[in-house]
């Protein structure tokens, strides 16, 4: 009894515990390569090439190179 309480118990939680890290750290490389793989084909697609040109027009705009921003708005309008 007394070597169930001091070993077997305790080793069991261990066991346990270790499952759970396991299958976290399982979880969470599973949501990151899911993440990658949406942001690749967000990135690959016309709306997402759209998004990221404004993106860099509303910095530069933000920069106040507004002779920048018209000189790209041709391609702006053809994304969009």
């Amino acid at each position: 009894m007394l070597i169930n309480y001091l070993i077997n118990s305790p080793n069991a939680r261990v066991q346990q515990l270790d499952k759970e890290v396991v299958m976290r750290s399982e979880l969470k490389r599973q949501h990151l390569a899911a993440i990658k793989y949406r942001a690749k084909r967000f990135a690959a697609t016309k709306v997402g090439l759209a998004s990221a040109f404004a993106a860099g027009a509303v910095v530069e705009s933000a920069k106040g190179d507004a002779n920048t921003i018209k000189k790209y708005t041709w391609l702006l309008k053809l994304l969009a």
